[in-house]
């Protein structure tokens, strides 16, 4: 028989840790008007139901925000996490209740279905018998998000097969779930740039300490440590340190043992993450002053930086701005540097492993025409990548356009 002393430990500590308050990322305002303007999306596109199965969407409709979601497991513990909207009513999280208490801290849902954790085998199967009985599926046309990494692509053939068993008409509804996270509302934009802020803090903070002799691994360290001081969040992508220039083919590379030399440059490409918001700023760090070579490319770098602020506006055409800035890094003669020059950039937002790249992207290099316009609200990084990478996340308001990051655009000298 189980002391009882084990019994009154462990429910000690299951009142202790269910009585915590909740860390709920913004107020329920805020949360049901994006579940409107959800919903005005899929009316929009004749979705009458939209199975929300990405970390991202989750959290942006109602606050989930787990670090593991069953995304490559075993083939029987399937990622079925998942939220379904209906177009007309709300809608209902469905999960394990293992996660019962992370629901709890973490999300605004209040219609929840737990299986447990021993029934995962009929995940699949609860969720659709329950949005059947509802009367979301027979007749309906529901809408997948085919382009998430969660579920894997079997288990995402399961859910489109149950769906049409049960009478649905199932269809990709990716931009659905997406195109409504692109104009970030105010406490959005508070967010992000409280993550710049974090982002600037651990930059900072290495360049207080780096040294030669260091690993490219403990400057990674060091970054992380001065991100989470600053209260910076894990990542979706790896927060990378790197001997070398990410232009140069090297930017996605992973840290590693590399031993940085005092000879060299060390690329830093991190993320701060705020509430989940991601803000992106590259730096290169130097224990030397740069030649002169570094430094009038830095300068030019630079100068596209000073183009986009100043004429990427509300209702401005990308496609005028694309051209403006392909001019000017043309007769800069930064096309002929080498073959991995790209210009351009992506929306930043909430992000959870494996990526921090947003579905809103604008492309300079090719002097690519583009009929959108900039919209105010809309948060994206810009990459001018040549030679030297230099990266920095901006934002369009109404009344202007300006980086985030407060750090000058140069090569930091450290180390001395």
């Amino acid at each position: 028989m189980l002391d009882s002393t084990i019994t009154r430990f462990i429910h000690e500590q299951q009142e202790r840790i269910t009585g915590t308050d909740p860390h709920i990322a913004f107020s329920e305002e805020e949360y049901a008007s994006r579940l409107a303007r959800l919903q005005r999306a899929m009316a929009e596109d004749g979705i009458d139901t939209l199975v929300l199965s990405s970390p991202e969407a989750q959290n942006w409709l109602h606050g989930l925000a787990l670090r593991w979601y069953k995304a490559n497991g075993p083939r029987d513990w399937r990622p079925l996490t998942c939220t379904v909207v209906r177009v007309d009513a709300g809608y209902i999280l469905f999960e394990g209740i293992e996660h019962a208490e992370m629901i709890r801290r973490t999300s605004v849902a209040r219609d929840v279905r737990l299986l447990p954790r021993y029934e995962r085998d009929g995940m699949l199967g609860f969720i659709v018998k329950e949005i059947s009985a509802a009367g979301w599926v027979a007749g309906a046309t529901v809408g997948l998000e085919l382009f998430s990494a969660i579920p894997n692509p079997a288990v995402s053939r399961m859910v489109e097969g149950a769906l049409m068993t049960a009478g649905g008409r199932v269809v990709d509804a990716t931009l659905t779930s997406r195109r409504v996270r692109l104009v970030k509302s105010p406490a959005e934009l508070e967010a992000v740039k409280r993550a710049a802020e974090i982002c600037d803090a651990g930059l900072l903070h290495l360049a207080s300490v780096l040294r030669p002799g260091m690993t490219e691994l403990e400057a990674h360290g060091e970054l992380i440590r001065g991100l989470s001081a600053a209260g910076g969040e894990p990542a979706g992508l790896h927060q990378v340190a790197f001997v070398g220039l990410a232009a140069l083919g090297v930017y996605h590379e992973i840290s590693g043992h590399r031993v940085i030399t005092e000879d060299d440059f060390l690329d830093v490409d991190p993320c701060g993450v705020f509430k989940r918001y991601h803000a992106n700023r590259s730096q290169l760090y130097a224990f030397r002053e740069p030649p002169r070579g570094a430094v009038e490319l830095m300068r030019v770098l630079t100068g596209g930086f000073e183009i986009l602020t100043e004429r990427a506006r509300p209702g401005v055409r990308i496609g005028d701005v694309n051209a403006e800035l392909y001019a000017y890094y043309r007769d800069a003669g930064v096309f002929e540097l080498n073959s991995s020059v790209w210009i351009g950039g992506y929306e930043m937002g909430i992000a959870f492993p494996p990526d921090w790249v947003g579905e809103w992207k604008f492309t300079v290099v090719g002097g690519e025409d583009d009929d959108r316009v900039f919209e105010a609200g809309t948060v994206a990084n810009f990459e001018s990548m040549c030679g030297i990478g230099l990266l920095d996340t901006f934002v369009i308001e109404e009344e202007r356009t300006s980086l985030l990051s407060k750090l000058p655009h140069e090569i930091m000298v450290v180390g001395r």
